[in-house]
């Protein structure tokens, strides 16, 4: 198995890409999850924990940044952008704001596309972040509850057996994400 992308040509002539498995990907994503899970075991002050813990974020993603597929492709793209855009802007007379362009005189509609309104689409994305900061903050908030009934059981290490099968999820959906992203481009769902 190979950690480079590979572009092909399918059968009807357009060029498509293989998303592999990044191992590294999957390694990092499956300790740093363990690392997170397993903070409680090793600090009990809350105040420790959450400096902890934001010392074993800060280092998953200076290391999915530095080591993986899909972080070498994130450096690409930012580095091709900083190529595009000028040290100065107000400096070259060059670069200038593009005109807005009126829309059509035609009162019908016709010959306009319509889609949702930036309103729409704002309120929308803000529900989706608030959901998902919802579903974290809940998820979290068990997996904690579950490893201190494991403590008072008397269990040892507690917070570390809950952090074991986290991180075996999280490795797993690691794994799953390219072929997540291949079904995704298959129903036209750009990258």
């Amino acid at each position: 198995m190979t950690n480079e992308a590979r572009t092909t040509t399918g059968p009807d002539g357009e060029l498509s890409t293989e998303h592999p498995v990044d191992p590294r990907a999957i390694a990092i994503t499956g300790l740093t999850t363990l690392a997170w899970y397993a903070v409680p075991d090793v600090v009990r002050h809350r105040g420790a924990r959450a400096l902890l813990k934001t010392g074993v974020l800060v280092a998953g993603g200076v290391l999915s940044t530095t080591s993986t597929i899909e972080g070498r492709r994130a450096r690409e793209a930012f580095g091709s952008l900083r190529e595009t855009l000028p040290a100065d802007p107000t400096a070259d007379p060059a670069v200038s704001v593009p005109e807005r362009e009126e829309p059509d005189a035609d009162t019908t509609g016709r010959g306009r596309e319509t889609g949702p309104s930036p309103v729409a689409i704002g309120a929308a994305t803000l529900g989706v972040v608030a959901g998902s900061v919802a579903l974290a903050v809940a998820g979290e908030k068990w997996l904690y509850r579950r490893g201190e009934r494991l403590r008072a059981r008397g269990t040892r290490l507690p917070h570390t057996r809950v952090a074991l099968a986290s991180a075996v999820v999280a490795g797993a959906l690691a794994a799953l994400e390219p072929f997540a992203w291949k079904g995704a481009e298959r129903f036209g769902t750009p990258r």
